[in-house]
């Protein structure tokens, strides 16, 4: 009988492990393997596991009761003609009941079968193991050995196309530039790459689809920005081709292309239908121990160990490559998923490298979607580049919002680095990485750039403080000291970012003998030896780098001059983030805005104002704002009810978050008619009962601040309204906690668990009785210290480490800062520390 092997890419139970039944299969004798799965997932995998270890390969295809087999690479092409057309190949095959299925691959493996079959919702194929006597299926069936590599030829431009594009290169710095890399693309073949590249950014742009500047080394190509594929000038960052190409690489390039998210559906629909073959890719989620542990618990199970490891790492079910497609200039014979539209392949990324196939990443970027609507509400077109309030805005760490710069750490990591510039903002985003963070790489970088360190430096990198940030700097120090070539540099470059210390420490004795032979001395050579070895393992790719810090500069750019629009468009997205909602309302607190309770009726939002989505309240989604939008102005809650059809739960949730008190005036007016409302009570109905002498008494609705900081916590999953606050002594604004992630001295009254300066609200974990208090808070609003505000006097700062006048910024007089300087201790009156090595230090 012969076996046939059915991978777990099928879907329907099976646990077998295609390399551990490789092995079986040859320590049986067998000289072929049969894998007879419903679809081709696995085949690529199964082909090249076969012929490395020299058992040939059958292809089969189980349709019904039947598996129609190939003999050779013709009758796979048909096999895979026969599927994507939904019909019966015409094969030769055999019937079910004269061949045995393998599912697992002995009866030990049976537990972890029937567990996955449970959780695919399968039959159980008891005495589906690989055990028993076998014949060789390619002896039986005549079946050969074949390779699955395919021609596939990316879309062709008009011959001498990419040359004629020198025109277009500005200067001749830009024309000579161009004119080397176009002798590399031409020596390696790759003008049709960029073409298709082209073609597909021409095409986004004529949908008005939002393009990002650029991604990974392929930014360093002057080509690729001549051609529009890229916005970032190499020249005049001083980017190197070499690091995205060069003549020892033989493999495609590999540009990235970023579109706004939003749009990413419309540019794949018009990318189908303009050239000759695209497709999308699949990819698989594994199980993982978790995700066993979850399924079996929703099947009232618990799993032994055994069958964990069993089915740990498995396939689970396809979904589509989140950026991957695959564009030809003619069809290719490739299996589809079945129905699929646009096409998506059933092979998944690996194995289409495996065969030849070039893929494009088109990635779906929200930052792009956010800046496109954004720039298109302000009408903005250009945006300057060294604007100073936008860096100050970046460099105080309030970069809630800013793309790669959201979290705490970023946020510290900005007042420490303090960008001034897009170089010195690449270098932050360089930085922001967990190796170079490890290595104190930004300790070091901050400590140069405010001449702290007096150590002996090389002086080779003075834009970078002679940190090796970048692995463009590591080629350079290859060709300018070395001699090497761009492309010999590029090599070096790889060699020295291996985890294999031995041999970067060989790559690095080579260089430093290149470097002596070049006539610097020893102990220049060795310096250079170190510091390539101290930095070379975190540098970082720099054309990346600096097309990303444009991104980042524009949102920070809007932020700083545009604040409302940007936070429109930022609640809009992030509405369901309680977290980053309550950031974003501090941070419009302290730029002077009043932050006004979401309306179910449109008001008149003044300049100094802003007004919060109704969205942003628990269950009630854009829908409803769309609806009120329609239906507005309602009169009253009984006017709202009648035209917009809402569970009361809903119409609840919304008197409590405020969103009535335009019409009511107040929280407690607003809650008073809900209440009459829901009881179906009409206060005129009281007027009639006086006239028949029955009163009808309305006892007076009693709501104080907590209460509504109570009701708001509920809806938003934050107080929003501020308590009434009279306090003798200021210190640190509540909101600056949250909004730049600082430790810092509060005042403030409590009442009832909440905390609040007048201007924000907050809860406090701490069991504080009512009263007014001087609390530090935590980066995340978490009350470290707190005293009683009478009893403490003042408060300051003791600042350690390396700083500047820079780092300070103006304070309340309660606050003082006390640094050495030369060994001497001063004190600097009304300011607070901006960099985040202090101690605060309460006076009693």
């Amino acid at each position: 009988m012969i076996p046939c092997v059915v991978s777990p890419y099928s879907f329907d139970g099976s646990i077998i492990r295609l390399e551990q039944v490789v092995e079986k299969t040859k320590s049986i004798g067998l000289k072929s393997l049969l894998l007879a799965d419903t679809n081709f997932h696995g085949t690529v995998t199964f082909n090249n596991l076969c012929r490395r270890n020299g058992i040939i390969p059958v292809h089969g295809l189980r349709v019904g009761t039947k598996v129609f087999y190939a003999r050779n690479r013709e009758e796979f092409e048909e096999l895979v003609k026969a599927y994507n057309r939904s019909e019966e190949p015409k094969l030769d095959f055999l019937k079910i009941d004269e061949i045995k299925l393998i599912y697992y691959l002995n009866d030990s493996q049976l537990d972890g079968h029937i567990a996955m079959c449970q959780i695919q919702q399968s039959p159980i194929k008891s005495g589906s193991s690989f055990d028993g006597a076998f014949e060789d299926a390619a002896l039986i069936l005549g079946c050969t050995s074949y390779d699955l590599r395919v021609e596939m030829k990316l879309p062709q431009p008009k011959k001498d196309w990419l040359k004629g594009c020198a025109e277009l290169a500005r200067t001749p710095e830009h024309r000579k530039r161009f004119e080397e890399e176009l002798k590399v693309i031409e020596k390696l073949g790759f003008e049709s790459y960029f073409y298709t590249v082209k073609r597909i950014v021409d095409i986004a742009r004529s949908l008005n689809v939002e393009i990002g500047p650029g991604r990974g080394s392929a930014v360093g190509s002057v080509i690729a920005y001549i051609l529009g594929i890229t916005k970032i000038d190499p020249i005049k960052y001083d980017l190197i081709f070499e690091r995205f190409l060069n003549e020892f690489r033989k493999e495609m390039p590999d540009i990235d292309i970023d579109v706004e998210d939003e749009k990413r559906p419309l540019l794949i629909e018009s990318l189908s239908q303009h050239f000759p073959f695209f497709a999308l890719i699949s990819t698989f989620s594994t199980l993982s121990e978790k995700s066993i542990l979850n399924e079996m618990n929703r099947l009232r199970q618990t799993p032994s160990n055994k069958v964990i490891e069993l089915l740990k790492g498995l396939p689970i079910h396809r979904s589509i490559h989140a950026a991957g497609v695959v564009i030809a200039g003619e069809p290719v014979n490739l299996p589809f998923v079945p129905s699929s539209k646009p096409f998506v392949l059933e092979y998944d990324m690996q194995s289409l490298e495996e065969i030849g196939v070039t893929k494009i990443d088109i990635l779906g970027l929200t930052t792009l979607s956010l800046l496109s609507q954004m720039k298109k509400n302000l009408e903005l077109h250009e945006i300057p580049m060294s604007d100073r309030s936008t860096y100050h805005t970046i460099s105080s760490g309030r970069t809630l919002g800013i793309f790669q710069l959201e979290r705490e750490f970023a946020r510290t990591l900005c007042r420490q680095i303090r960008p001034e510039s897009i170089e010195e903002l690449s270098v932050l985003l360089a930085m922001n990485r967990p190796g170079p963070l490890l290595a104190k790489l930004n300790h070091v970088y901050a400590r140069r750039k405010r001449s702290c360190d007096s150590s002996e430096r090389l002086n080779l990198f003075q834009d970078t403080f002679d940190v090796i940030i970048y692995q463009e700097q590591i080629m350079k120090l290859a060709m300018s000291l070395a001699g090497m070539s761009p492309a010999e540099s590029d090599l070096f470059r790889m060699a020295i970012s291996q985890k294999d210390r031995e041999a970067m420490r060989a790559a690095i004795e080579q260089l430093k003998a290149k470097v002596i032979q070049r006539g610097f001395d020893i102990s220049f050579a060795d310096r250079l030896s170190s510091t390539i070895e101290q930095f070379s393992a975190y540098a970082f790719n720099k054309s990346h780098s600096i097309a990303y810090a444009t991104i980042s500069y524009e949102l920070a750019y809007i932020k700083t001059h545009f604040p409302k629009v940007f936070f429109k468009y930022y609640i809009d997205e992030q509405a369901s983030d309680k977290k980053k909602i309550f950031q974003a309302i501090q941070e419009l607190r302290l730029r002077g805005f009043e932050v006004l309770c979401p309306s179910v009726n449109t008001v008149e939002v003044k300049e100094n104002q802003f007004q919060l989505p109704l969205s942003i309240i628990t269950g009630v989604g854009p829908s409803v704002e769309q609806m009120c939008a329609a239906k507005s102005p309602f009169s009253s809650i009984d006017d709202f009810a009648r035209k917009i059809s809402l569970p009361i739960s809903t119409i609840q949730r919304l008197v409590n978050a405020g969103a009535f008190d335009c019409i009511y005036s107040s929280r407690a007016e607003s809650l008073k008619a809900f209440n009459s409302f829901q009881k179906g009570y009409d206060p005129s109905l009281s007027e009639i009962s006086k006239v028949f002498g029955k009163l009808s008494e309305q006892k007076p609705l009693q709501i104080t601040e907590v209460d509504i900081a109570n009701l708001e916590e509920q809806v938003y999953g934050f107080p929003l309204t501020p308590l009434v606050v009279f306090l003798e002594k200021r210190y640190a604004p509540l909101g600056e906690v949250f909004c730049s992630s600082r430790i810092l001295p509060v005042a403030v009254k409590v009442q009832s668990g909440y905390a609040s300066d007048g201007m924000t609200i907050c809860k406090v974990d701490e069991k504080l009785s009512d009263g007014e208090y001087l609390i530090i808070f935590g980066i995340n609003g978490k009350a470290l210290k707190f005293y009683k505000l009478s009893e403490a006097k003042s408060v300051l700062y003791e600042v350690s480490g390396c700083f500047d006048e820079k780092d300070f910024e103006e304070a309340s007089p309660n606050e003082s800062v006390k640094v050495t300087l030369m060994g001497k201790k001063v004190f600097i009156e009304s300011a607070r520390p901006l960099t985040d090595t202090y101690r605060v230090l309460v006076v009693n």
